[in-house]
């Protein structure tokens, strides 16, 4: 798998995950701290994105603003329809990443 594949997939499943601690939230049930996957950091990490650029600043605002997004989107068995939301989640962090460096 390449690394771009690896990623997207990664992303896509932080969506799916997004979307089940939402709900949690939405029938009472807090834990975000305790359902945290790091997910964020393992695609910072596996993009290679200049720490100055994912600090708190508007790399991760990006990431958390598709997260929150995923919570749109019917929930299902499988995260098959996340897979868009992904790819463009992808798409704009690199952006961001390309950017930067130029």
């Amino acid at each position: 798998m390449k690394n771009k594949e690896l990623i997207i997939n990664l992303i896509q499943q932080d969506l799916k995950h997004n979307q089940l601690t939402a709900g949690l939230r939405r029938i009472g049930l807090e834990g975000d701290d305790i359902f945290y996957l790091g997910i964020l950091e393992l695609v910072a990490q596996l993009m290679k994105v200049p720490n100055e650029l994912c600090i708190g600043d508007r790399w991760n605002e990006t990431y958390i603003s598709f997260m929150d997004e995923a919570i749109h989107f019917e929930i299902t068995d499988r995260s098959d329809s996340l897979r868009p939301l992904a790819e463009i989640c992808y798409r704009q962090l690199k952006a961001l990443i390309d950017y930067h460096v130029t």
